[in-house]
């Protein structure tokens, strides 16, 4: 192989190489699914959800670590969950939902917004779109990873929530069903 040739040759590996180095692209579609609307006031059925994570219980569980000489990574506790992933403790959600974002209400001054495809939003790395006739919101941040399913039941009478969380080593997995506020 002559010497022209070969540089041609590396210069197209390191072509290809450099395309696959693109940015990230998000794994969720960003088409609404056809009579999908999450749009509404929905209230908590509190007898078909599971209960919130107990904060309390958590706090003791990381001071009796500490106390024991064990390192406990705040940012990677449970104990933060129902902050960091408001629906898993909310009564009632109200959620505006159009061709490109949602904007979910979770009461007491908690809110967000997300448009479909990858964002951040202060540390975390959120990723938000459709899977199937889902609506899927997966959060990323350094210990911590959430994944939300947001699904119509009942003929779009009833919204359940699934929620899985890893916050260090710990590892929880949430159901919450609400209903259309009439």
């Amino acid at each position: 192989m002559s010497r022209a040739t070969s540089y041609v040759a590396i210069a197209i590996g390191i072509a290809f190489a450099l395309l696959g180095c693109g940015p990230a692209s998000s794994s969720l579609s960003a088409v609404v699914p056809f009579g999908i609307d999450l749009t509404g006031m929905w209230v908590l059925d509190e007898a078909r959800s599971d209960a919130p994570p107990d904060q309390e219980a958590a706090l003791q569980r990381i001071k009796a670590e500490e106390i024991e000489g064990k390192q406990s990574s705040n940012l990677g506790s449970i104990l933060y969950a129902a902050q960091d992933f408001p629906v898993i403790s909310s009564q009632r959600l109200v959620i505006e939902q159009d061709a490109t974002s949602i904007g979910i209400s979770y009461g007491d001054g908690q809110h967000r917004d997300l448009i479909w495809g990858l964002q951040t939003r202060a540390e975390w790395k959120i990723d938000a779109g459709w899977e199937q006739n889902r609506l899927v919101v997966k959060s990323v941040v350094s210990h911590t990873t959430g994944t939300e399913k947001y699904q119509l039941q009942a003929g779009g009478e009833t919204l359940v929530v699934e929620i899985a969380i890893r916050a260090g080593p710990d590892r929880r997995s949430f159901r919450r069903t609400f209903d259309k506020a009439r």
